[in-house]
This record gives structure tokens, C-alpha cells and sequence, in this order.
């Protein structure tokens, strides 16, 4: 169609008021126009199709409705649905991959089924706790596709992942309000499901010691050591670079962590947070565990040679120095700790002991909140606030036993 050029991905970028076609995924294609009105108001309005023309049609029709004047405002006239396609569609270059690919599962198996027809003018508080409820109690909305695939209905979702979406939902509708498409916000004024407070799991200190015993010459036995003692999260680990490595100060410092890339694969990125980003100090077990790895990986570099394949100066990588996957040292990190008996706990919980021990040993939780990269110590505390009363008693035990 005249004036729209191509529909590829990487070419949407339009003049106000000419509009953009691309598409969104295999088989569904996206056109949007934005404008600003005679009070100096932003809209913006998108259109879908099963195919490019389709898009490029109905896109046409609104060029001609914006000429004749005719033009509905988007809080007016669009959809949830529509909203929410063009909204994550543009969330994807703001947030992390990982991120983007749980908000996308949000959008398409939870809200546009359920709420994707509703007027998004006219979406209420009301309707969202009733969809949230339903995620909880009846599970997920069956779509065309599960049914393709013999799935007839899914199992209710727990109150924390109804959380989530709504959290979704709200961030969503910010946007909307934010570019003045919407007056309120329903999800935010929406309840959100009661979720009851989980206590963490971690080990205590006999179990983290007998894990590091029982895998320090392990392939990944570097790995839980460095985690059992400083407290990183497995990306931060993986990571984590020779140079972020303070030998002289006894320091190491966070400055990445390996997450997924768009489109499959791992790549550098930056930490969770910007509290994230921090420095600590090593303790012995830590120190000891890094130059194991350090003598390992140079003696993988000399039997492979110019096939070594990291330029990032990783800490941990594979045999031939490619970044390790997570899910191979999480699914590891379970068989080790089944073969030594250990209580059933996941890898993340040794941030979790981590931080237990630290608390155990009288360490401030305002410490520990910024040794573990926390975004507050409210966060801090809210995860450990089950643990304090028994550490309380421990120390009473203590005394008892100093004083007979």
C-alpha cells in the first residue's frame, strides 16, 4: 500500500500520523498509528491481521478516518486484547529478554483470553479480581491452540502466579495512562490475591559443610562453594569474570550476570538491579574455591588451545570455554545433593543459607540486605523473618549452656 514501505521488524519507524506494519508472530500482523490531537494529546491506535494486507487494509482505513476527522480516540474504541499486543510488542527492547518472555505468557495465555474483548476504556477493578480468581480456582483459559494440541483444561494456578499477571496487567495499563489513552488504572486498583507467607528453604551450616565436602572435586563443586559462602544468585556467577576479582583486597564484585538473550541463547547483561551491582568480600572457603577453578580452566585452555572459546575472561565455563547453561548446574547441583542425603532444596536456596549463617552469627540484616544485592532491606527482612525466631533461640540454647 502507497506510503507504508516495508513490513519487516526492523523497519517500523513511520512519520506521525502514517502508521507501521509488522508482525507480531507467525501468522499475526500488527499496524499502528499514532497522532496527536488539536489539545496536544497523544493516541494511538493498532490493528491486526492474519496477514500483512490484512494489516495494511485496516491500517489504511484508519489513515482515512484520521483525514476525514472520524478517528475514535484508543481508550474509546480499542480493545484490551489489541492493547495489550501492541503494548508487550513494545516492551521487548525496555526490559530483559527473560522478563519479556514471562510478561508475553502473561498477556497471551491469561489476559487477552480472559479480558482481551473488553473495552479497554471500560475495563474495571471488579472484572479483574473475578479473572484472577478464576486463574486460581479453575486454572488458565483453554485456547484454540491447547485444544489443537488435546489439552481440554489447565490446572488453577497458585494466588503468587495470579499475582504476578495482575502485576503485569498493571504495568500494562501504567503505560496506557501514562500516554493518556486511559483515566485509571484497573489493575492497579484491583485486589490482588491473598498469598501466604512461605518461609525459605536453605541448609544449615552441618549440611552446607558436608555438601562442599562430598563435591569438591566435582565438576560443578566450584560453583556451590562460591554460592554457599558469598551468597550470589546463579547468574551473577556465571557471570562473574577473572577481573571482578580483587586478589590484593579479597574482593569480588558484581558487575553482570549471565541471562537469556532474545531469541535463545545466554548473554551478559547487566545485574537484576542497580543495588545488585556491588562489592564483598571473599571468604576462605570462596577464595580456596576460586583458585581450584582458576587451576582447572588453565589446564582445559591447554588441551584445547585455539579452540578455547571465551573472550569474556568467564570464572566458570565449560570445557572448551563457552558460558555454562544454568539448568545444568541446577539439575547438578539436585543429583549431588540427593546422592548425600540432603534435605530437598533447590540451588537458589544456598543464597538463602547464605544469608541464615550470616544471621546466625549476629551479622546486621542491613549487611546481609547489601551483601546479597538486595533492593532493600525490607526485602531482607520479609524473606528471613521466619528464621530470626529460631536463630533467637538458638542463642538462648547457647547461653544456657555457657552459663549451665
Amino acid at each position: 500500500m502507497g506510503g507504508l514501505g516495508t513490513t519487516s521488524k526492523n523497519s517500523r519507524h513511520r512519520s506521525p500520523g502514517e502508521g507501521s506494519v509488522y508482525e507480531l508472530r507467525a501468522g499475526h500482523w500488527r499496524g499502528a498509528l499514532s497522532w496527536t490531537d488539536s489539545e496536544g494529546l497523544r493516541h494511538r491506535r493498532a490493528v491486526s491481521g492474519h496477514t500483512s494486507a490484512e494489516a495494511h487494509d485496516k491500517l489504511d482505513d484508519l489513515r482515512r478516518e484520521l483525514r476525514l476527522g472520524t478517528i475514535t480516540p484508543a481508550a474509546k474504541g480499542s480493545k484490551v486484547g489489541e492493547y495489550l499486543e501492541d503494548w508487550i510488542e513494545r516492551e521487548k527492547t525496555h526490559i530483559r529478554p527473560s522478563t519479556w518472555r514471562t510478561r508475553e505468557t502473561h498477556v497471551r495465555c491469561y489476559l487477552i483470553p480472559t479480558l482481551g474483548n473488553r473495552p479497554l476504556s471500560r475495563l474495571s477493578p471488579a472484572e479483574v479480581e473475578r479473572a484472577l480468581a478464576r486463574f486460581t480456582s479453575a486454572g488458565r483459559p483453554v485456547t484454540e491452540g491447547d485444544r489443537k494440541r488435546g489439552r481440554q483444561k489447565h490446572k488453577p494456578v497458585s494466588p503468587l502466579t495470579a499475582r504476578h499477571v495482575r502485576a503485569t496487567l498493571r504495568i500494562a495499563l501504567a503505560a496506557a495512562v501514562r500516554e493518556g489513552r486511559l483515566g485509571r488504572n484497573a489493575a492497579a486498583d484491583a485486589k490482588p490475591p491473598y498469598v501466604a507467607h512461605r518461609a525459605v528453604s536453605y541448609l544449615s551450616a552441618p549440611d552446607v559443610r558436608v555438601l562442599l565436602s562430598v563435591t569438591q572435586d566435582d565438576l560443578y563443586g566450584p560453583v556451590y562453594a562460591v554460592a554457599a559462602s558469598t551468597g550470589l544468585r546463579l547468574g551473577e556467577l556465571l557471570g562473574l569474570a577473572w577481573t571482578d576479582l580483587d586478589g590484593l583486597a579479597g574482593t569480588l564484585t558484581v558487575r553482570r550476570s549471565l541471562a537469556a538473550a532474545q531469541g535463545g541463547g545466554w548473554k551478559l547483561a547487566e545485574p537484576k538491579s542497580a543495588r545488585s551491582r556491588r562489592t564483598i568480600p571473599l571468604p576462605k572457603r570462596a577464595r580456596e574455591a576460586l583458585s581450584l577453578q582458576r587451576a582447572r580452566q588453565g589446564a582445559a585452555k591447554e588441551v584445547v588451545g585455539d579452540a578455547w572459546q571465551d573472550r569474556d575472561g568467564l570464572v566458570f565455563t565449560d570445557s572448551v570455554g563457552r558460558p555454562i547453561r544454568p539448568g545444568a548446574v541446577s539439575s547438578a547441583f539436585q543429583k549431588a545433593r540427593a546422592a548425600a542425603g540432603l534435605p530437598a532444596v533447590t540451588f537458589h536456596d544456598l543464597r538463602h543459607s547464605a544469608a541464615t549463617l550470616m544471621l546466625a552469627e549476629g551479622v546486621p540484616l542491613a549487611v546481609i540486605s547489601e551483601w546479597l544485592g538486595h533492593a532493600g532491606i525490607a526485602i531482607t527482612a520479609s524473606h528471613y523473618a521466619a528464621v530470626v525466631p529460631a536463630l533467637r533461640r538458638d542463642a538462648a540454647d547457647a547461653m544456657d549452656r555457657a552459663l549451665g
